[in-house]
């Protein structure tokens, strides 16, 4: 399948003007002159650190119609507070081109005419804060002297055209690219960047443009080319997806080349290296029940063809992976629970974030044929599930597990077989303050050459270098004690702060594990910086971590900056 973590990579990234942060987004009410009944609201210092939702509205009446859409643009500051009322922040008004208000209106689920629905109201709010060129959005309604609707949607844009010159280290390992970006490309909402990338493992250039609603359609495409110090990828995908929970149907065609150099590591050094091609193409169509009782359930039915090539190169000193070729249909399932609250200081620093605390299950199976494959007959799978729970009013729990791999029919066993379980734990002990435990546990089974399960530097335990440790099943646990500052840095950033012990280990069950005998710990302190008027929904980590078990082989302390999605 697709490299994931490795496409990841190029997707985060570390703007040097990355310098853009709000204030509260302004909240607007078009006064209709008739009474309008009393809004939810909740309190501002609850420990659920959940957030007013104007989007559960009002009682209108039965046949109740959306009579006006009201759309109100805040530019990227908001020059009528003296902090932000400089001639800096001034030029970077004018100089940016606002989001066309048909981007934003062809976001909404519901225009003018329609009957009133709260959670259509709620969800169209969801999907304008998941786009990259908006820092937040409000949705908000009145009723009419006619006991219709006004609806007022208010949206704050975002900094989108950034040069990139970024940096990051982690356990050990230097990145860093070079090139340019707009997320907002002539205000159409398109991604548009270019780069030159260089990591451990490669260095080159990556072209990437992305297009969330073609012709101001439901339909995305996606088209990536990278030309590499050890190879080519390309990708090219077209979907239309289930843009909303009720979207009827769903399809897509995706086609992935890559031809990479790739590293296998031992105590966070590598030991051998081998090349590797892999090409996919992929087809699906999907069809989804009608939300009933808050859940929706979607079947999807596809086809799979994929081919993966190992060859030995100089620096290859371990045995190689057998070449594999799939070809197979398909069917998934996805079965989802509508239960968004808003929130804020989880995952980020006083933003507004959207928790679902219903369920999430996907599943999927699969049977690749040796007469279609020309290879061994494998039945493919996956299973995941995600779920969030408040048990009072300042504990949540977060859990979530995933489960991969092959059934070899003429080996008869597992192959390629991981699963993940992870279980986070918040204690709000205010509204800037908590406890942050995370505990998380791997296993793989009959891992492929091309295969590694490692912990390090990048995978959780701070204080060592990456993919320190290897075996077939490992365990993290990480305390946190988590500040989320309300304070703007130079109006730049929100700033938090957390101190943090890590303790883990991999290892291999029933074997002489040497070098992974004992479990490791560290502990350490980071800073998190919020940029939010670019690169909305990122967060820097600097981190600073000290290992409490090393062989000498792990430096006395570790730094750590990198861009993570959260918190």
């Amino acid at each position: 399948m697709v490299n994931k973590k490795r496409i990841a990579h190029y997707y985060i990234s570390l703007s040097i003007l990355s310098f853009f942060i709000p204030n509260a987004l302004a909240q607007t009410n078009a006064d209709s002159g008739c009474p309008i009944e009393k809004l939810k609201n909740s309190d501002d210092n609850n420990l659920r650190r959940q957030l007013n939702d104007n989007t559960i509205l009002i009682a209108a009446k039965p046949g109740a119609k959306i009579a006006t859409i009201s759309l109100k643009q805040l530019n990227v500051f908001n020059t009528e507070l003296e902090a932000e009322n400089n001639a800096l922040f001034r030029f970077a008004n004018r100089a940016h081109i606002q989001t066309e208000p048909e981007v934003i209106t062809n976001l909404l689920l519901f225009t003018e005419g329609d009957k009133y629905d709260a959670k259509k109201l709620a969800e169209s709010e969801r999907l304008l804060r998941k786009e990259g060129y908006l820092y937040d959005a409000q949705i908000s309604a009145t009723e009419n002297c006619d006991g219709d609707i006004n609806v007022n949607v208010v949206t704050r844009d975002l900094w989108t055209l950034l040069p990139e010159v970024n940096f990051s280290r982690s356990g050990g390992e230097n990145k860093s690219s070079i090139g340019f970006r707009e997320s907002n490309l002539f205000g159409w909402g398109k991604r548009l960047s270019f780069s030159r990338t260089t990591d451990s493992d490669r260095n080159g250039y990556l072209f990437v443009y992305d297009d969330p609603n073609i012709f101001s359609s439901r339909y995305r495409g996606r088209l990536e080319y990278a030309d590499n110090s050890d190879g080519k990828r390309h990708l090219l995908e077209l979907t239309y997806p289930f843009y909303a929970i009720d979207t009827p149907f769903s399809y897509g065609i995706l086609s992935y080349s890559e031809q990479r150099e790739e590293s296998l590591y031992r105590r966070g050094e590598e030991f051998s290296e081998f090349d590797q091609t892999t090409d996919l193409n992929s087809a699906y169509i999907g069809h989804s029940k009608t939300l009933n009782n808050n859940w929706t359930q979607r079947i999807s039915l596809g086809y799979v063809d994929e081919q993966h090539t190992f060859k030995a190169i100089d620096t290859t000193f371990a045995p190689l992976a057998k070449n594999r070729s799939l070809s197979y249909p398909y069917i998934s399932g996805h079965w989802f629970e509508d239960n968004f609250i808003k929130v804020r200081n989880f995952d980020s620093i006083y933003r507004t974030e959207d928790l679902n605390l219903g369920w999430n299950v996907k599943a999927l199976l699969g049977y690749s044929d040796e007469s279609l494959s020309d290879d061994d007959s494998r039945a493919v799978y996956s299973f995941s599930f995600k779920k969030a729970h408040f048990t009072g009013d300042n504990t949540l729990w977060r859990f979530n597990t995933d489960i991969e791999g092959y059934w070899n029919k003429e080996d008869k066993q597992l192959e390629n077989f991981k699963a993940t379980s992870q279980i986070q734990y918040y204690l709000n002990t205010s509204i800037d303050e908590s406890w942050y435990i995370k505990g998380r546990l791997q296993y793989a089974k009959n891992l492929t050459a091309d295969q590694q399960l490692t912990l390090g530097g990048e995978t959780g335990l701070r204080g060592y270098p990456m993919d320190y440790q290897h075996g077939d099943r490992s365990f993290l646990f990480s305390l946190e004690k988590r500040y989320y500052w309300e304070y703007d840095l130079l109006q730049l950033f929100k700033v938090g702060g957390a101190g943090f012990l890590d303790i883990g280990r991999a290892w291999f069950n029933g074997k002489n594990n040497g070098e992974n005998n004992h479990v490791l710990k560290n502990v350490g302190v980071g800073l998190r910086l919020a940029p939010s008027r670019a690169n909305a929904g990122t967060m820097i980590h600097i981190d600073v971590a000290a290992p409490l078990d090393s062989d000498g082989d792990a430096d006395s302390v570790q730094w750590l900056v990198n861009v993570k999605k959260s918190f």
